[in-house]
């Protein structure tokens, strides 16, 4: 079961979301493995606002010690409206694909762009 989480992305700023994955107290290891992170405007959404993935690299692995950072530049943050998203962030190993997080995508307005 993915854990919940509301994520707040200020406007127009650089977003940095970073979180660790353990086992047992022990980090996972995710040597192998791929992400995607997909914020819609709501579950079920066809549009996506915006996809982190290991791929685009918009999502980093500190593999060894289970570590997954998201960055999103100033620029796509603030051609984010503001208001409230869902995201779900899915992790990949072989065929295995398992949801750690998932919740509200907030974006606060910003007055300096």
């Amino acid at each position: 079961m993915s854990a919940k989480y509301n994520l707040v992305c200020d406007q127009a700023t650089t977003f940095n979301f970073q979180f660790q994955i353990l086992n047992n107290e022990t980090p996972l290891n995710l040597t192998g493995y791929t992400g995607t992170m997909t914020v819609r405007p709501f579950v079920g959404a066809s549009t996506t606002t915006v996809v982190a993935t290991t791929a685009n690299g918009l999502m980093v692995f500190d593999a060894v010690n289970g570590r997954v950072t998201i960055t999103i530049s100033a620029t796509t943050t603030g051609a984010i409206a503001a208001g409230r998203y869902s995201y779900d962030l899915v992790l990949t190993s072989g065929a295995t694909v398992t949801r750690y997080l998932e919740g509200k995508f907030i974006v606060t307005g910003a007055v300096t762009q």
